[in-house]
């Protein structure tokens, strides 16, 4: 009998509940959107970034050379001598150094000069190379290149087609940038990683060096090396020589991670205590929404006692539909979020260069809106005790 009242109430009073669930949804998506796009960013970074050891560029901030030379997201610190590089690659403790250069762009996606052991990269030595060709083949001549799955349908390139790259990195690409005389042909197509990989276009470093006229080792430079030592003990060795020198520094990705991590559990403490007061804000929605409806429903709560309802009815009835109110605004909530932080994940993972995954609706998140329910159910309490003490007499 309760439980019909109260679907009725709330079919009559239509547009009144519709308003209080669309109020407790927003409040919900508003404290779980943040918290969610910014765990898919972490992860996916990470993921992207996994198959990288130590990277090894010139003196400067460590969170630089990261985003400049794993993700292509900002501008290179500078070069490191090419002896470097060299002294690098012929150390008995290297299992594989890797040079990197940038400086070039084509339509604003960045140029990689590297070599074949790019290609030897795997997440562990008993998988397969992260990084391998899906149709055509790798690189292997003058002015060869192959391109990632999402530059290929940016440019539209297709195998054998050639091109012209401009010099400056993405970041500075625009109608004025300068066109090299050479043409690049593309011999291959990389499968999709979900990396920054995907939006590169890859080619022998010495093609970089050699149309930037730099055709003697003194004058070459590398922008990067990724560097996989032969033990872990190694690994630190390296790290701890390259730091010491003045023209580089070795960067553990991993710890950069780590660092920018607490920056943004910094900002994400912030938000919640902000999605804090929107909930309350909430709470305070419902209380002003349940207190207009019980001010409406007067004449039925007078009917309903007219007719042999006692107060626990009526303080029931008020109750139980502001719960299911509540219910339906959390549960709305809940996936509204989740739909914003698919499409968000989709659109940032397009501006940042590598894969967003799924977000994840953990029990911490769950938690946190799970506390308007209680909120809302107390805003009710003083309309429903005073429909339950309401005299029929006076509406009737």
């Amino acid at each position: 009998m309760t439980l019909w009242i109260t679907l009725r109430n709330l079919r009559v009073r239509g547009w009144a509940t519709f308003l209080t669930v669309l109020a407790v949804a927003l409040a919900t998506a508003t404290a779980l959107v943040v918290p969610l796009v910014s765990k898919q960013v972490e992860r996916g970074a990470a993921d992207a970034a996994q198959v990288f050891d130590l990277l090894i560029t010139a003196k400067g901030s460590p969170t630089q050379a990261v985003l400049s030379s794993l993700f292509y997201l900002d501008e290179p610190i500078g070069n490191i001598p090419y002896a470097t590089y060299q002294k690098l690659a012929d150390d008995k403790r290297t299992l594989r150094a890797v040079p990197l250069g940038f400086g070039d762009n084509y339509h604003g996606l960045p140029m990689v000069g590297t070599n074949a052991r790019f290609f030897e990269q795997r997440l562990k030595p008993t998988l397969p190379p992260y990084f391998h060709v899906e149709s055509g083949r790798l690189f292997a001549g003058p002015l060869e290149v192959v391109i990632g799955q999402a530059a290929a349908r940016q440019t539209g390139l297709k195998l054998g087609d050639q091109f012209r790259s401009a010099h400056g990195s993405e970041e500075h690409a625009g109608a004025e940038e300068e066109e090299h005389a050479a043409e690049y042909k593309v011999v291959g197509i990389l499968a999709a990683t979900g990396g920054p990989v995907d939006r590169a276009i890859v080619t022998d470093i010495q093609n970089l060096w050699e149309v930037h006229g730099q055709f003697t080792p003194e004058s070459r430079g590398v922008t990067a090396v990724l560097y996989t030592a032969a033990k872990l003990g190694d690994l630190y060795s390296v790290s701890s020589q390259m730091n010491a020198t003045p023209s580089a520094q070795a960067v553990f990705p991993g710890q950069v991670f780590a660092n920018v991590r607490s920056f943004v559990l910094q900002g994400q403490a912030a938000y919640a205590a902000l999605s804090v007061l929107v909930l309350l804000l909430a709470a305070l929605t419902i209380w002003l929404s349940v207190y207009a409806a019980s001010l409406d429903r007067a004449r039925s709560v007078a009917l309903l006692r007219a007719l042999g309802a006692g107060r626990s009815t009526v303080f029931g009835v008020v109750l139980l539909e502001t719960a299911v109110t509540v219910l339906l605004g959390l549960l709305l909530g809940v996936g509204l979020s989740y739909g914003v932080s698919v499409l968000g994940g989709q659109l940032l993972g397009g501006r940042l260069g590598f894969a967003l995954p799924a977000p994840v609706l953990d029990w911490a998140l769950l938690f946190r809106v799970a506390a308007l329910f209680p909120l809302g159910v107390l805003a009710a309490l003083p309309p429903a005790f005073g429909a339950a003490r309401q005299s029929p007499v006076a509406q009737l």
